[in-house]
């Protein structure tokens, strides 16, 4: 057996009860497949990163699993083509896992979604002008309005 996890992202104004039939969906697919669930946490709405469709924020849920790998791919199918899921991912996190050993260990509660997330900012980058221009700030490309001929270097061998 392997263990896995998957962390998808819902649109946020989704009602409950489609939030339940999407667990439950998920958790038929991995139990049919011969898999076991060890957590499946609801680490509610988040702030994105970025705009994703027209979101700014998401409802984040987590899922770890024991599977031999089979019901992955089906899993990640029903993902990305169902409208209601804005993002997904899935890592493996070992690749032999002694599956006793680990259902007796499922008791350990998961990583808390404070230690996941950060409320920093995620990019550190000028602002943008109202036309999303950066070329008045420092560090930027190009000339700018305000830049002069004069203030460019002049080429060798050419006389002004």
């Amino acid at each position: 057996m392997r263990e896995y996890e998957t962390i998808y992202v819902l649109k946020p104004d989704l009602p409950g009860d489609q939030v339940k039939t999407i667990q439950e969906k998920l958790k038929d697919i991995i139990t049919k497949g011969g898999g076991h669930i060890l957590h499946h946490v609801d680490w509610g709405k988040r702030r994105l990163a970025y705009r994703v469709e027209k979101f700014t924020q998401a409802q984040y849920l987590y899922l770890q699993y024991l599977d031999q790998g089979a019901s992955v791919a089906e899993l990640e199918r029903i993902l990305k083509y169902d409208d209601r899921v804005l993002k997904f991912l899935t890592v493996k996190v070992d690749e032999k896992v002694d599956q006793a050993e680990r259902l007796a260990r499922a008791g350990e509660a998961p990583l808390p979604p404070e230690e996941v997330f950060h409320e920093e900012p995620v990019y550190d980058r000028p602002p943008r002008d109202r036309y999303g221009d950066r070329r008045h700030h420092e560090g930027g490309h190009g000339h700018g309005r305000d830049a002069s001929p004069a203030d460019e270097p002049a080429i060798e061998g050419i006389e002004e």
